[in-house]
């Protein structure tokens, strides 16, 4: 992998991060009708509500490029999608900067095979050495057992309870300090 986090890959300007069984990729356009489908089809449990389409699949077009807070990238294994991972500025709670609010979701299939802490320590890595983060967090349902055991296998730390879209989440977070000693 290049200084840049890019695996040479990558379009000119997009991020591209490989690890050793996943490449986090900018999505390609003929994946965004199945990530809205993914997104129609989840569970209540992983997401508050169903965003605006056009919003989510503009946001999805500029996937592989870190704009305001905002990174779609593709887990991809063996060039098959298998989810994804962001980061965003949660509704009506701006960030402190250096502080990246992160979600991820797996296929069904994918899960239970270590791809999800994969990710998660490859996006951290990434947001820490090459957009200067200070804070990572990312909150699931309290019930979400699955993916609160990810967090902590990846490093993170549970770090109370927050609030948003009228429900309460688990909150975990790695800091920059944290992170340099895992």
């Amino acid at each position: 992998m290049g200084e840049d986090g890019r695996d040479g890959s990558a379009e000119a300007g997009e991020i591209a991060i490989r690890g050793p069984r996943l490449l986090l990729r900018a999505l390609r356009v003929d994946e965004i009708d199945a990530e809205w489908q993914a997104m129609v089809d989840a569970d209540p449990m992983v997401i508050a509500e169903l965003p605006d389409e056009a919003a989510f699949r503009a946001r999805l077009r500029r996937s592989g490029r870190l704009e305001d807070g905002h990174l779609d990238l593709a887990i991809d294994l063996d060039d098959t999608l298998i989810g994804r991972i962001q980061t965003f500025v949660p509704p009506g709670r701006p960030l402190p900067p250096g502080t990246f609010d992160l979600g991820i979701g797996l296929r069904e299939d994918a899960r239970g095979q270590g791809h999800g802490r994969e990710a998660l320590r490859l996006f951290s890595g990434w947001l820490f050495e090459h957009a200067a983060a200070q804070v990572i967090e990312g909150a699931t349902d309290p019930a979400n057992i699955a993916m609160r055991r990810a967090f902590q296998r990846a490093g993170w730390a549970e770090a109370g309870t927050v609030t948003e879209l009228g429900r309460e989440w688990a909150l975990y977070q790695i800091t920059r300090n944290d992170w340099a000693r895992c």
